[in-house]
């Protein structure tokens, strides 16, 4: 996977326009295939990562040290190469070589609107819980 695509975005960092040139996956996955992949709490946070990098190239071991829990950080990045990252790319959401350990996430509005809104009712969650 090459780097020479430089994203152009909005004043928010939101993607705008890609290689694909819509600012936004070529395939929108159905709903239920939306929900399976936000269901699982690691994809979900993998997803809102690769949202925030705004369409760059972001090796495996970036993502891994940016989410992993302590001393959890070799079979996070075990799961993202055998599992989460393989799963994302079937669905369409991002871009992955696994040769490369390098992903890329191209925007799906879809996926965007529902790990934001999954992300807030876990955060008002915890702010209630004493």
């Amino acid at each position: 996977m090459t780097d020479d695509f430089q994203p152009q975005q909005d004043g928010e960092g939101i993607v705008t326009e890609t290689p694909l040139g819509s600012g936004s996956a070529a395939v929108t996955p159905p709903i239920d295939t939306v929900f399976e992949l936000l269901a699982d709490d690691d994809r979900r946070r993998i997803c809102l990562y690769l949202m925030r990098a705004a369409g760059a190239v972001v090796t495996l071991d970036e993502i891994a040290d940016a989410l992993a829990d302590e001393g959890e950080r070799e079979r996070f990045a075990i799961d993202l190469h055998h599992r989460h990252l393989p799963k994302l790319a079937a669905a369409g959401l991002i871009e992955y070589d696994p040769r490369s350990h390098t992903a890329r996430y191209w925007g799906q509005p879809t996926v965007e609107k529902w790990a934001e809104h999954v992300r807030a009712i876990d955060n008002r969650a915890e702010q209630s819980t004493p």
